[in-house]
């Protein structure tokens, strides 16, 4: 969008820019005036930075929002759209996306494009990326830094929250229950289950860290019987700064669920990743596992009796990472309760999980998506390894979350034939027709997903290595396969102007503000590891390695999240 400003009067440039800011901003992401403006409003720049805060602090147009429902959000899954995709629920529906086509009709590209690109990296290229995918989320780390904190760049932030410590959701200085949830479940999940690739890799250690630092913080933000802090920061004021987190002097509001405001999927989705961080770190610590697993049998109880949309049950909460479901955070929790229990108590998670199941309409209503706002899948893959450790009829549903796994999740993303809206690019990237808004994320944990299962497969057979190939088609494909990575600080081409704050910043003691934001040039913080959001489609040059373009270029802890497991999954999983 550009801000008109031909034949505004002088006084009322300033007005004008900053109306058209606060219509094109997203959550403090300006419209900035293009160069070549006459020198008076150039002048104006500081004072159109304030506009940008007031508008912002009341517009909060939060640009990690669903936009439309059309075009997908950060992760967010409407019902709408699962309606619209699901063959269960409407027969007709198949991507009309051009490269896509009828069920059975391979799009023209997609897989012998990823076949082809499959052999580009090896492992020494994963364990890299691995080593740096884990010191990104040392970048991230909110709190009091520790002296071994890898990032010289970073330093202690926010001592001051309600609690203190875990990790900066993206490119600004909120923190967020549920997406710390996410990325813990799915690091400690990597951890546990591709122990051998970490070991392979020297990256057991710095997982183990990546957890507790999030796991920690988590169990902290519960902080009485039924209180349980959700989000701090306003994203209004958030992202209306641009600057160091530890420079930051706006409001740190914080936002408590208790009771009276159900939250289902927020406390399912902690649950999962505390009771997930317990097995990973009891042989380190059995007391601090002991507490972990407390907690999340805490918040699943709490969860499960007041059933509800954290989102939807607070008043007046803002429009970040809103959520449309629930019972698949509360599968997610009781089958990791499960694992991490024996005996009666595990039978009694293993019923609980498939109650949810079922509540959620059983088989057919399943989503192949993976996002915080989509956990059947994760659910399933963990309640399908439980069944082939302990017997299949010591799992309820056993048969039927196996046959959605194979033969719908793993079904539609390696056909990319436009069943379920999964298409591909032409170079190879898996992608949902409707989502524009992190796709490297989805098809990353795609990546995961399919390897963890593959894991359980018996090598040599065809099924896990076809497995193994579409999983190291998504990882390649982020790690250049295209002809440009989208990791930060590796590879050709890497990105230079993330869309993050901390990132953009000048070595001190220079100031940072909105100037580092305009910058032209990369951002003068390698922020290593970080995976960008990629191209939004359809094509695979829908990317832009811009500052402003906070929809292909931010980075996020679950942007990471799946990418980090799928890295150490084919340093154990491939030949």
């Amino acid at each position: 969008m550009r801000c008109r400003t031909h034949g505004v009067k002088p006084q009322g440039i300033i007005l004008a820019l900053a109306l058209c800011l606060a219509a094109s901003v997203k959550a403090g992401h300006a419209a900035v005036p293009k160069p070549g403006l006459a020198s008076q409003q150039a002048l104006l720049r500081d004072q159109l930075d304030t506009a940008a805060v007031s508008t912002a602090r009341h517009l909060a147009a939060n640009h990690r929002s669903l936009l439309a429902g059309s075009s997908g959000s950060p992760g967010g899954i409407p019902q709408a759209i699962l309606n619209a995709f699901n063959p269960a629920t409407n027969p007709n529906a198949v991507s009309n996306e051009s490269g896509g086509g009828g069920v059975g009709h391979k799009p023209s590209g997609s897989v012998s494009a990823a076949a082809a690109a499959a052999p580009t990296f090896g492992a020494s290229h994963y364990k890299q990326v691995l080593g740096l995918s884990y010191k990104f989320y040392e970048a991230q780390r909110s709190g009091a830094l520790p002296a071994a904190n890898r990032v010289k760049w970073r330093r202690s932030c926010h001592l001051k929250d309600r609690v203190v410590g875990g990790y900066l959701d993206a490119g600004d200085t909120i923190k967020h229950a549920l997406t710390t949830a996410e990325s813990v479940a799915f690091m400690a999940h990597a951890a546990i289950d591709f122990k051998q690739g970490h070991n392979t890799s020297g990256q057991l250690g710095y997982a183990k860290q990546a957890v507790k630092w999030g796991a920690d913080y988590l169990a902290a933000c519960h902080i009485g019987k039924d209180l349980f802090v959700g989000l701090i920061g306003d994203p209004g004021v958030d992202h209306a700064y641009w600057g160091r987190p530890e420079e930051y002097k706006g409001a740190r509001r914080v936002y408590v669920w208790n009771r009276t405001s159900a939250a289902s999927d927020l406390l399912g989705m902690t649950s999962a990743a505390l009771a997930s961080a317990s097995i990973l770190l009891r042989p380190d610590n059995a007391t601090h596992a002991n507490l972990l697993l407390s907690k999340a049998k805490a918040l699943y109880s709490w969860g499960a009796a007041v059933p509800g949309i954290y989102s939807s049950s607070f008043p007046g909460y803002p429009d970040v990472y809103t959520s449309n479901r629930y019972l698949d955070k509360l599968m997610l929790a009781a089958a990791w309760l499960a694992r991490a229990s024996s005996g009666q108590a595990r039978t009694s998670y293993l019923a609980a999980a498939h109650k949810h199941y079922v509540a959620a309409g059983g088989r057919w209503q399943l989503s192949p998506y993976i996002s915080y706002d989509s956990q059947f899948v994760p659910a399933t893959s963990l309640l399908i390894s439980l069944g082939n450790s302990i017997g299949a009829s010591k799992v309820p549903g056993h048969a039927e979350y196996l046959d959605f796994y194979r033969n719908t999740f793993i079904k539609v993303w390696q056909e990319a034939t436009g069943e379920w809206g999964i298409v591909s690019t032409p170079k190879g990237m898996r992608r949902a027709s409707w989502s524009q808004w992190g796709n490297l994320r989805h098809s990353t944990n795609v990546a995961f997903f399919v390897l963890l299962y593959a894991k359980e497969l018996p090598k040599g057979t065809p099924f896990r290595a076809a497995c193994v190939k579409l999983a190291k088609s998504q990882v390649d494909y982020a790690l250049g396969s295209a002809g440009r990575s989208f990791v930060v600080g590796w590879g050709t081409k890497p990105p230079l102007r993330v869309h993050h704050r901390a990132a953009s910043c000048p070595d001190r003691p220079a100031p940072c503000n909105w100037d580092a934001f305009r910058n032209p040039g990369p951002n003068p913080q390698v922020l290593y590891g970080a995976l960008v959001a990629g191209p939004k489609g359809p094509g695979d040059d829908t990317y832009e390695d811009r500052r402003d373009d906070y929809v292909s270029n931010e980075v996020a802890i679950d942007y990471n999240a799946g990418f980090t497991g799928a890295l150490a999954g084919l340093l154990q999983v491939t030949p």
